[in-house]
């Protein structure tokens, strides 16, 4: 049996006056707009997936999270 890979979520969301992703509590960035951000982590997050990681992508607006893209079933 396996082990289960963790879930690599990117988050974007505005930090700071600028756009950034957080994984694992950790910022990358920064980006000049959301959607440079968010190509950028769905980038990452397809390669994670490709590499068998369950992987999402969110958008952080205020406190509420955007599911954009995700390899993980509902």
């Amino acid at each position: 049996m396996s082990a289960k890979l963790p879930h690599a979520r990117y988050i974007v969301l505005e930090h700071e006056g600028v756009w950034k992703i957080n994984l694992d509590n950790k910022y990358y960035g920064p980006f000049p707009t959301q959607d440079q951000a968010v190509q950028s982590a769905m980038a990452t997050a397809q390669k994670a997936a490709d590499a068998g990681y369950p992987a999402s992508l969110l958008l952080m607006r205020g406190t509420q999270f955007d599911i954009l893209w995700t390899n993980v079933p509902a």
